[in-house]
């Protein structure tokens, strides 16, 4: 082989496998950034507000999850009727088409009639210590999730548009069955 053509060969063996390198980078590439991005795990949740102070709270609240879980659980927020409707909610998170909601417990009265009783109006609680009483010390809490449970669902916990009320404080949420 002269000269000429051992540097073409060389040349052409270069390309092909740098064009194979490349390929093969391509193709493993999306495997190594999904193994760093394992660590934690992403929620789909939607809530019932549109629009406001309702669902700014609702989007920085979940902004903290992921330190609140110690790198384990993200929400991905989405506003109402990004994904499902308002009234589809439920079975959004039922079908797997959600992994979680917040929403107004009154909305699922037609399916769950006793879900209009989890609600301001018709229970009548007013004050955020009513609230605590009813589901920490009454059954409030344990009645929620069984009622939930029928339908395949857990029930994590009320909402309060007061953070010191949001119920994901400890640094292991996944370890307590969150």
């Amino acid at each position: 082989m002269d000269g000429e053509s051992r540097s073409q060969s060389r040349r052409k063996f270069l390309k092909t496998s740098g064009l194979a390198g490349l390929t093969a980078t391509a193709v493993t590439a999306p495997w190594v950034r999904r193994a760093g991005a394992a660590d934690a795990i992403t929620w789909k949740i939607q809530t019932s507000w549109p629009a406001g102070v309702g669902l700014e709270t609702f989007q920085n609240w979940c902004g903290t999850i992921k330190e609140k879980t110690g790198g384990q659980l993200e929400f991905q927020p989405f506003k109402a009727k990004d994904i499902v409707g308002d009234f589809e909610l439920l079975d959004g998170v039922k079908n797997g088409v959600l992994e979680a909601m917040n929403s107004f417990s009154l909305y699922w009265a037609g399916k769950l009639p006793a879900t209009a009783f989890l609600s301001s109006y018709t229970l009548g609680l007013r004050y955020p210590h009513e609230w605590d009483i009813f589901f920490y010390s009454k059954g409030g809490l344990q009645a929620a999730r069984d009622l939930y449970a029928k339908q395949g669902l857990y029930y994590v916990n009320r909402t309060s548009s007061r953070p010191e009320h949001h119920p994901l404080k400890d640094t292991d949420p996944l370890n307590r069955g969150f």
